[in-house]
């Protein structure tokens, strides 16, 4: 009978037989043994790792004993005697005399015995040490090398004696993985203590998951190895192994689940694989192809520029570390990558590297060579791929160019030839330019980044314009006058004599084109100029300079005197622009400023506050919104424009706002949609601030900008503290909390729905009137009002309830942070005892309300507070 760890083979011992047959038997009885599971010296040395695993074991569970650890030493001396006898017996099984062989025979059978013996005597001596341990042998102050800790009467239950993993049943591998993590939480955190466990640890819910593809089991796995890996220290031999472990742990479940954080660190587990190996150390290739795929597969998923640049750079390392004659699959390999490249980050230089690449993996593959067609199909795509990139780049060109002529006006002045051009002929003329040739040939070896900036930059520098802003005169030419002509060749109008001056001043400045509103609009296509009025504010702003002609300017003359200033549309334009230079009659710069841009010059901005009473802020840095609408409108309330409509429409950009233009509707029908707007998108109750003539659009506006001239005025408070008497805190916080539900203002079918304190008129007395200019003189009283005396141009009724003066209400007279304010009533009620401008509003059969304009302001004084919940409405005004 012949013992190999825990497998026992019988073969009869016949006398008669010859030493060499018997050994050939005994040859057999092994291999027949181990064909019971599978073939040959797969399962011999299955059955040395578990022989291994178990000295492994109880190396560590005995090695806190002298005698342990003289066991396990004789345990691995046996060991390694057993397997160099077991190699001689396979040896010389066909050569051997029969003296040696029966020699052999004895020898293994000896060490056999022994290695026996010595194993039971270590199974034992784990034994008595656990049952100490159970019976409580312990103190509290660990003295003696003899102690025991708790992991040593678990250890020995990793894997039951005798029992591969592959034949250990279910319950077992459960049991395992229940006293293996007992073992772990008994072994102190940190350090290499406690690293033989965990690895322990892990290794048991990983068979456990391949049997059951249980995710659970694979998570604990993970856990538990980057455990393992926390514990080993760098440097130490087996951290890489434990690096490569977690990866390809992480590696299963990304296949399963895909979650992008595996992947992330798949890549950083593999990456510090990869650092820990010396470039020539052989087995350096496997983790760097294995880092190579789990790039490739972030790349194919986010197409992050960073992951294909290492891939290259890696298979650029194996291409370095690989022989001349193996050297075919990773030239393609890297060919590959940078023909990829190419079209989506790469550059002209890469391309042609691929092709470089793809040529000399052929000359490796002669013909009859297995990865010939593939190296041809490399070349050939590679080649397609230059070809494809040159179109490629001429479409982003294009693509960059289109963007740019969408955000520009569609006709231009070429300043060179005199030439109007629309966008086609703009593009067409680029594409002629020596600027699209260089640029062509240089970004094709630029990388992805910068050669979308220098696309960008190059377009954007040769489309630069400069527009025109002048007041027309007479005789301007118009878009038929000069469409196919050379405006320099045309006669010698006083509008010809100013568009002429106006392209060479802008070519002498280093532009090629120029926009005039004379004749770079279709003035009779109502909708190019519709578009052309709602794009106008932006023209202006993306245009690099603005030449503003004051026809009425000469020698030393203010600027500010020209009736430039008292235009509709220039104050769009002063306003858009971001840099402008004024011009007087004979074409010269307005006070000899020899400056790059008016508007940042001191003396020319003190003329231009001067004129326009704009503030330099707005004028060197305006924007468009519908911030401030009041003084907005008063800055255009003094200007006039030849068509009634376009004092409204020459608002638009200001506001910021894309309304329909409408010629013919009226001005005040085209203000009131304008002020409309705004309400509806502010809640602004400041445009209502206004003495003067109603609109027939309706009662709540002007007629026209002239109330917006002068900014409302009112008296200051008298102080006082009566309101904090006359009102308690509770009757505050109920004022507080009904005004802070009001809505904001807005403009529904028409109708203005305005949130109010409403004061009811409670008596109306005449004082006089009419007078010859229709005027009447009121003395009103009402609720909560001192009596207060106004004109009108209307006659009021003394029915009372018929009338009411309302203060308009917005949000932001509560204050900022108001509702975390424990004073915020108080501050309202201050708010409110101050004087303010009332509007007179008429009730209508129904609910609406139309209010009554008046010739003068109507300053109401708050006599009490006292204000009922309803008396805070929201009214609707038509």
């Amino acid at each position: 009978m012949i013992a190999r760890g825990s497998m026992t083979f019988e073969c009869n011992k016949d006398p008669e037989r010859s030493p060499m047959v018997l050994l050939q038997d005994i040859v057999q009885a092994v291999h027949q043994k181990q064909g019971q599971e599978s073939a040959g010296q797969d399962e011999e040395r299955e059955g040395e790792v578990q022989l291994q695993e178990e000295i492994s074991d109880l190396k560590m569970e005995l090695q806190e004993t002298a005698a342990g650890q003289q066991l396990c030493s004789r345990l691995e001396e046996l060991a390694q005697r057993r397997m160099d006898t077991l190699r001689k017996i396979r040896e010389e099984t066909k050569t051997a005399d029969a003296k040696t062989a029966e020699d052999l025979w004895r020898e293994y059978n000896e060490v056999k015995s022994q290695l026996d013996s010595t194993l039971t005597q270590a199974r034992e001596l784990r034994m008595t040490l656990a049952q100490r341990f159970k019976k409580g042998f312990r103190t509290a102050f660990i003295t003696s090398r003899n102690f025991i800790p708790r992991r040593a009467w678990l250890g020995h239950a990793f894997t039951p004696a005798g029992r591969t993993l592959k034949q250990s049943k279910k319950e077992d591998l459960d049991g395992n993985i229940t006293r293996t993590q007992t073992l772990s939480e008994g072994t102190p955190s940190g350090g290499l203590e406690r690293r033989p466990t965990l690895s322990k640890l892990a290794s048991h819910p990983t068979e456990r998951s391949k049997r059951e593809g249980a995710m659970a089991d694979l998570t604990e796995t993970i856990l538990t190895q980057r455990a393992v890996l926390e514990a080993t220290p760098l440097g130490h031999p087996d951290r890489r192994s434990v690096l490569i472990s977690c990866a390809t742990s992480l590696s299963e479940r990304y296949e399963r689940e895909g979650a992008k954080e595996d992947l992330d660190e798949m890549i950083t587990l593999q990456r510090a694989a990869l650092d820990s190996i010396a470039p020539v150390d052989p087995g350096r290739q496997p983790i760097l192809a294995k880092l190579d795929d789990y790039l490739y597969k972030r790349f194919s998923r986010e197409g992050a520029a960073a992951d294909l640049e290492e891939i290259i750079t890696l298979r650029r390392a194996v291409l370095e570390h690989t022989s001349r004659a193996d050297q075919c699959r990773p030239l393609l390999n890297l060919a590959g990558c940078l023909r990829e490249k190419f079209p989506r980050l790469g550059s002209g230089a890469d391309i042609e590297e691929a092709i470089k690449l793809g040529h000399a993996a052929l000359e490796l593959c002669p013909p009859g060579h297995p990865d010939r067609t593939l190296s041809q199909d490399c070349l050939t795509s590679c080649l397609e791929a230059k070809n494809a990139g040159h179109d490629y780049l001429q479409q982003l060109i294009s693509t960059v160019v289109s963007e740019t002529l969408k955000n520009i006006p569609p006709r231009l002045l070429h300043t060179t030839t005199g030439i109007l051009r629309d966008g086609d002929a703009q593009l067409s003329q680029f594409e002629a330019s020596p600027q699209y040739s260089q640029l062509l040939s240089s970004i094709s070896a630029l990388d992805y980044k910068l050669r979308d900036e220098q696309i960008r930059k190059v377009v954007s520098s040769f489309f630069q314009y400069v527009m025109l802003s002048h007041r027309w005169g007479s005789s301007e030419p118009l878009l038929r006058d000069v469409e196919g002509m050379n405006v320099y060749g045309l006669g010698s109008t006083d509008g010809l004599e100013k568009l002429q001056e106006f392209c060479l001043r802008a070519l002498k400045r280093g532009f090629a084109w120029a926009w005039s509103d004379t004749c770079c609009i279709d003035k009779d296509n109502s909708t190019e100029l519709e578009e052309a009025i709602g794009s106008m504010f932006s023209w202006y702003r993306r245009s690099s300079l603005t030449l503003v002609y004051l026809s009425d300017v000469s020698g030393a003359c203010s600027p500010a005197d020209s009736v430039w200033f008292k235009r509709g549309w220039t104050l769009q334009e002063l306003l858009a622009s971001r840099t402008a230079l004024f011009y007087t009659q004979d074409w010269s710069l307005c006070m000899n400023r020899e400056v790059d841009n008016h508007k940042t010059d001191p003396a020319m901005l003190a003329e231009l506050q001067k004129a326009t009473g704009i503030a330099e802020g707005h004028l060197t840095n305006f924007c468009p919104d519908l911030h401030e609408a009041r003084s907005r409108l008063q800055w255009a309330s003094g200007r006039c424009t030849t068509r009634p409509e376009d004092v409204a429409y020459s608002l638009f950009g200001i506001f910021n706002l894309q309304l329909s233009v409408l010629y013919g509707e009226s001005a005040e029908r085209a203000l009131g949609r304008l002020l409309a707007e705004i309400i509806s998108r502010s809640g602004d109750i400041s445009i209502l601030d206004w003495v003067g003539e109603a609109s027939t659009f309706n009662s709540y506006f002007p007629a026209n900008l002239t109330p917006y001239q002068t900014l409302p005025c009112v008296p200051p408070p008298t102080p006082s503290d009566a309101s904090r008497r006359d009102l308690d805190r509770e009757r505050a916080c109920t004022l507080y909390s009904s005004l802070a539900k009001l809505p904001h203002a807005r403009i529904v079918s028409r109708n203005l729905t305005l949130p109010s304190i409403v004061h009811w008129i409670t008596a109306v007395k005449l004082l006089h009137g009419p007078t010859n200019l229709s005027r009447y003189e009121y003395e009103i009283y009402a609720s909560h009002l001192w009596p207060l005396k106004v004109t009108l141009s209307v006659s009021l009724e003394k029915t009372s309830n018929t009338y009411a003066l309302v203060r308009p209400w917005h949000s932001t007279l509560l204050g900022e942070q108001a509702d975390r304010d424990p004073d915020a009533p108080w501050k309202l009620v201050k708010q409110l005892e101050r004087p303010f401008n009332a509007l007179l509003l008429e009730r209508l059969p129904g609910d609406g309300y139309k209010r009554i304009a008046s010739d003068c302001e109507i300053v109401a004084c708050v006599q009490d507070l006292d204000i009922l919940a309803s008396e805070v409405l929201t009214l609707e005004i038509v």
